[in-house]
Order: C-alpha cells, then structure tokens, then sequence
C-alpha cells in the first residue's frame, strides 16, 4: 500500500491543512454511505480550493461526489453507485455521466471491496466469484478471469487488483488528538479505505481526550496508526447525517437538488454554501444553527 511511517504525538490539524494535502489530480477516496456519514466540511474545502483532475473513489453515495463533480473539480469516478437515495437522483453525476465528461469506472460492492482488500494486504489481486454480471465486460481492467476456472463443474472466479488511493477523507462521530476515531453507528468501507490509502484525514463532530474513548474500545474503527490527520468539525458531515449525532438535513438536500437543476442556480447555492463561508463556522452560520440543532436524535 506505500503507507508513509506514521507520526507519534498531535495529530490534531486546520481544515486548510488538509486542503493542502490534497494536490490537484490525486485520487480520492470519500467515505461514509448514502446520506450517512459523509465527510461533507472537506469536500467543500476542496472545491472552494478549486481543485482540479480529480479521481474519486466512493462506496455508495449521494451529495458528496456529486457536489465535486458539480463544481468541476472531478474527472474521473470509481464508484458503486451515486444517488440520493428516496430524494432522487444525483443530478451532476447523471449529466456527467450521460454526456460522458465524466470517466465513470463501474464497481459491483463485491469487486469495490476486493480492490481496497488487495491494496489494504499488499496484493497484486483479490479471487472473487463471477456473479453473472456485465462487468467483466464494462470494466475489463478491473474484473480479469482466472486462467482454469472456466469448467462449469467450478465457479468462474474473477481478479481484481489493488485500488489504493491516495487519499481517503472520512468522518468520524470523535476522535482524539492522537489519531483514534470512533464510528458510533455504521462503519460502512470506512476501516478498509483507510486500510487501503496512502494517507487518511479523518473530521470529527467531537475532539475528545483518550480516556473517554476508552470507554468504548470497541468503536475505535479508525485506530491511529492508520490516521494522519484529525479534524475537529462539528456538523462536519451536514447536510448528511451522523450516525447517532445527527440526522441527514432533506430539507437542506433537497434545496440541493433544486438548485443542481441548472448552471445559474447551481452557481448561487455554491456561492452560498461553499465558496462565500470561508470557515466551516461561516458555513454553520449561512446554514442557520436553530435548523442544526433541529436534526439532533432524541
């Protein structure tokens, strides 16, 4: 995988700093699922960054990469599936797709995992069944047949080679100074994208001392050693949810969706949203706070 050594001591960094990590054509992992867990406050740092050529790596998702894709910053997609889910599709994503500006690299969940576990162990491939599917075909650099499982009285097993990232950004419920997050709902890919990465830029709703994760060790999904950088961003996953923290915001989505419909009203919202707060508190605040607190689980 080409992890660099991990660093001892605070790990505890700015949102620029992680921005500036980040160069242009870099391949990006984004984690969470859906509309959960989304590392929200960092994709926008990149796009109000204006960074450009990206290549993005993402499980199941919704607003994330498609507000990249969106604001230009994205050239190419591996990806299992993008949409929001029950509020509708993802509008950048489709146009991108659908005009073929975007490069569109398609996984099954089954052969996305089995790239980040080769990258995760260090493997030239991962084996995995032929479930029957046109990927083989549609994605032939990525699903390659095994040579002597083609006897019908076996399955046919695939290969499918290393996806290692060179970046993954992932939200995480808290975190210590050091490196350790905790996921306190679904961990979804997100351990193994870490796993898989170069290096791993972790925000947090809550920046935490040692003792208080130790409370709980079994949440610690995101052990430092795998860590590089933490960032304390309260609501950092908004206008996604955070599991056990907050709810996904639809209201604020499907302004989303509404303002993705064409390029003038796409251009207000990132101009509202994304490059005009050039804080995460400024973003809180253009968002309006009370409707913050209004998504909060009893």
């Amino acid at each position: 995988m080409g992890r660099s050594p991990i660093s001892s001591g605070d790990k505890d960094l700015s949102l620029e700093q992680v921005v500036a990590a980040v160069p242009d054509g870099a391949t990006v992992a984004l984690g969470g699922w859906g509309l959960f867990n989304a590392p929200m406050a960092l994709v926008r740092a990149l796009a109000r960054a204006g960074k450009k050529d990206l290549t993005l790596v993402t499980p199941p998702a919704s607003v994330a990469p498609d507000l990249l894709i969106g604001a230009g910053c994205v050239s190419t997609l591996y990806c299992v599936h993008v949409s929001f889910e029950h509020l509708g599709r993802a509008p950048h994503f489709v146009r991108g797709a659908e005009s073929g500006a975007l490069r569109i690299v398609e996984f099954d969940l089954t052969g996305f995992a089995a790239g980040l576990r080769a990258a995760a162990a260090g493997l030239p491939w991962t084996p995995i069944h032929d479930l029957g599917s046109d990927l083989p075909r549609v994605n032939a650099d990525w699903y390659r047949p095994l040579p002597g499982t083609e006897d019908s009285s076996s399955p046919r097993l695939l290969a499918v080679p290393p996806l290692v990232p060179d970046i993954a950004l992932l939200h995480a419920q808290q975190g210590d100074f050091g490196g350790n997050c905790q996921l306190l709902g679904g961990s979804f890919l997100d351990p193994l994208l870490a796993q898989a990465s170069r290096k791993v830029y972790v925000s947090v709703d809550a920046l935490v001392d040692y003792d208080t994760l130790r409370r709980a060790p079994a949440a610690t999904k995101l052990p430092e050693f795998v860590v590089d950088g933490v960032v304390h961003l309260p609501y950092g996953a908004h206008p996604t949810g955070s599991h056990g923290r907050y709810e996904p915001d639809e209201s604020h989505l499907g302004y989303y969706l509404e303002a993705a419909e064409t390029t003038e009203r796409f251009a207000r919202y990132l101009s509202m949203f994304v490059t005009t707060p050039l804080t995460h508190e400024a973003y809180l605040d253009a968002v309006g706070r009370p409707g913050l607190r209004d998504l909060h689980r009893v």
